[in-house]
């Protein structure tokens, strides 16, 4: 009875067992059927930044470097102070070949008004020669006028003669004077011009040597946290040397590489949820930025080509953006290649198919039109 009694309880307790199973199995298939089943997960993803290479835009000293590795910058903060000596005495020359400039540009305007005076007087002498050759030409008619009648000398009329040819003479001269100074009144105009080109050309050169002293100092584009620095006083900064990294932290994204069976219901602004490794009590949120054009193997330096015979299907991965979103506070500690495990909610947008998609606007289209 003993024996028998223990038999029956090690059933039951088979029997529960394997109901407990069947209900947890029949539970898994549930949740994978209305959930598990869209969840798209992949290992092979890291965390990524958008990083810049500060580089010097001239050959110069370094003279300073004003933060070590790891610091935390923001942006228009100083990094790098280079040698300015030759580049400040650039810039006073040029401050002062803009002073010259300067300087003949307001002597050509007072040229130009000096002239402007000179012709009013060549002018004004014009007009008074125009009143001696019509005296002249009076005295004349009067002594001509006199001589007939017997009441003055031949002397007297052409004392008046001559008197008249010079008024006429002087009154030629003084109008080929107003046609030269308006004709210098010209070439003083054109000295203003050529005054004005050189003061914009000294501005010019103003702006570009300033613009080279501000190129001494190397200042972070934007906010970020410097790293790989091989920047040394002393040492010589070249445009092709790279003399630090620059990397933003809050731009973080992660690059995961999917298998292509995995992008069939995959869609931009679906829901990511990301584990860290580094960070594994942290529930990092994200969504699907974008999807590469193109499978990895096609942006690789020598792309496979299976048309040589030796054909192997592999499946291939495609590369896809994940915009992290939150938590807001924890987004400043992901680093640059922290290995992460994205998995993509692909439940929330259906995959269409381009004919639907055609239809919806063709659709859409014909609501908007105006009587529809």
């Amino acid at each position: 009875m003993k024996a028998g009694g223990t038999l029956s309880g090690k059933k039951l307790v088979a029997v529960l067992v394997a109901i407990v199973a069947l209900a947890a199995l029949a539970w898994w298939a549930i949740g994978w059927w209305q959930t598990g089943r869209f969840l798209e997960e992949t290992d092979n993803a890291y965390v990524r930044t958008d990083n810049v290479a500060l580089r010097a835009e001239l050959s110069a000293r370094i003279a300073e470097v004003m933060v070590d590795d790891n610091q935390r910058v923001e942006k228009g903060d100083l990094l790098v102070r280079l040698d300015d000596a030759s580049y400040r005495d650039r810039l006073a020359q040029a401050e002062a070949q803009q002073a010259v400039a300067a300087a003949s540009l307001t002597q050509a305007k007072r040229q130009y008004e000096l002239q402007k005076a000179a012709i009013d007087q060549a002018q004004a002498q014009v007009r008074a020669a125009e009143s001696d050759v019509e005296q002249a030409r009076q005295h004349l008619a009067r002594s001509s006028k006199l001589e007939s009648r017997n009441y003055a000398s031949q002397q007297q009329r052409e004392d008046d003669q001559a008197a008249l040819r010079v008024a006429e003479a002087t009154l030629a001269a003084r109008r080929a004077a107003v046609v030269y100074a308006q004709r210098q009144l010209a070439v003083a105009e054109s000295s203003i011009e050529s005054a004005r080109a050189n003061r914009d050309a000294a501005a010019a050169d103003l702006a570009y040597a300033r613009h080279q002293l501000d190129k001494t100092r190397i200042v972070a584009p934007r906010d970020g946290v410097v790293g790989n620095i091989t920047a040394e006083a002393g040492s010589l900064a070249q445009p092709s040397l790279t003399l630090m990294q620059l990397v933003p932290i809050e731009s973080a994204y992660v690059a995961a590489n999917y298998k292509e069976t995995q992008l069939t219901r995959m869609r931009v602004g679906q829901s990511v949820e990301l584990r860290v490794d580094a960070y594994p009590d942290i529930a990092f949120e994200g969504v699907v930025d974008s999807l590469a054009p193109a499978t990895g193997t096609e942006f690789s330096l020598l792309p496979q080509d299976n048309a040589t015979g030796n054909f192997n299907k592999i499946v291939q991965r495609v590369p896809v953006k994940i915009r992290v979103t939150g938590p807001a506070e924890a987004l400043g500690r992901l680093r640059a290649g922290l290995s992460v495990v994205p998995e993509v909610d692909t439940r929330e947008l259906e995959p269409r198919d381009d004919a639907q998609v055609a239809r919806a606007s063709a659709e859409k289209g014909s609501r908007e039109q105006p009587g529809s």
